[in-house]
């Protein structure tokens, strides 16, 4: 047997029930509790409803969400909740709520919950970010990963395409990564090939029928769990660093870079994956080039970004080069210039 080992953590999930049903499941009985919760405006019903559970003695909503998590929110929401000394912090929402909450555990004595309402895999991870005068800070912490995770479909399901979409890409990214990845193993390859070919077949189905049914949305939904599970178990190259320079440090879209970057990183990389390598992305995605099949489902999709059409100034592009090479991360194909400057180039 080839050695390898294997990280997974401590958390329980649970699928298909509601999020006032999970809550009442789970919440420890005996004692009044407190409650902070991290939830934008649009949830503030559902937030009315916990207040009313038995076992929740007071809810403390906070409702500020940015997303890349300034250091500024970090501070507010530390002292909003820092005094109510709150039993859990329950973050409703996408990655920007949990990302939030990710940070707030480091600085408060609380237990981090989430009920994801995206794809975005934040719920599943170690793995937290805070941006701080134009740079964001991309770090992992044990500390950080929720407890207790609660994947109601409803709260996804509402989504509008616009949102759907990336989101799901921004899922697909994390397993795309996790393949050549130096700490992949035969566990997270069986589990990106699940995630894969979960997260493919839904699109797919969705640009056939152009609504986000109920069986699309847990098509990606599961997609989404098993690709946020399988990025805190291994590490991230050359994508998700762009995304993180491109999205934290020059404001782009979260789930929009992420999408965008995903066929165009995967080119890069391509000659210098192994044929167990390619022929993953192959079996996931079909016959073809795999990312030349992506972008293809992203025009149909229509969500063909740009970078110029998400706002990245071209003079700004030289100085994103420059992040990326001043960066050390394990990566497939070596870091160089040129290449990278080509590939924003036509990303642009």
């Amino acid at each position: 047997m080839n050695p390898f080992s294997y990280k997974t953590h401590a958390v329980k999930v649970v699928f298909g029930k509601r999020t006032l049903e999970a809550l009442q499941d789970n919440l420890p009985e005996g004692r009044a509790l407190k409650l902070g919760v991290i939830a934008s405006k649009r949830n503030a019903d559902l937030v009315t409803e916990i207040a009313k559970m038995d076992v929740v003695e007071a809810v403390f909503h906070f409702d500020r969400i940015t997303q890349h998590v300034p250091r500024t929110l970090v501070e507010e929401a530390k002292g909003f909740f820092v005094d109510k000394k709150p039993d859990i912090l329950f973050c409703l929402g996408g990655g920007s709520a949990i990302g939030l909450g990710k940070a707030l555990v480091l600085e408060i004595d609380t237990e981090l919950w989430a009920a994801p309402s995206t794809y975005s895999g934040s719920e599943m991870t170690n793995i937290y970010g805070i941006s701080d005068e134009g740079v964001k800070t991309v770090k992992r912490d044990d500390r950080v990963h929720p407890k207790l995770v609660i994947f109601d479909p409803y709260l996804s399901l509402g989504m509008p395409l616009k949102l759907a979409i990336p989101s799901a890409f921004n899922a697909m990214a994390h397993l795309v990564e996790a393949v050549y990845s130096p700490e992949s193993n035969p566990i997270t390859e069986n589990l990106t090939q699940l995630g894969l070919s979960k997260l493919f077949s839904g699109l797919k189905e969705l640009k056939k029928k152009g609504i986000l049914t109920p069986e699309i949305n847990q098509e990606l939904l599961f997609g989404a769990y098993v690709g946020g599970k399988v990025l805190c178990e291994v590490s991230m190259g050359l994508h998700h660093k762009a995304a993180h320079v491109l999205g934290g440090n020059f404001g782009l879209e979260h789930s929009h870079i992420h999408t965008l970057l995903l066929p165009y990183v995967l080119e890069y990389q391509w000659e210098y994956l192994d044929d167990l390598q390619q022929n993953l992305y192959s079996e996931a995605f079909g016959f073809g080039h795999p990312p030349s099949i992506i972008r293809d489902l992203q025009e149909n999709l229509g969500v063909a970004y740009d970078l110029r059409g998400l706002g990245l100034k071209q003079e700004d592009m030289t100085k994103a080069v420059d992040y990326l090479m001043a960066m050390s991360y394990p990566n497939p194909a070596p870091m160089n210039r040129e290449k990278l400057t080509q590939m924003l180039t036509k990303a642009y």
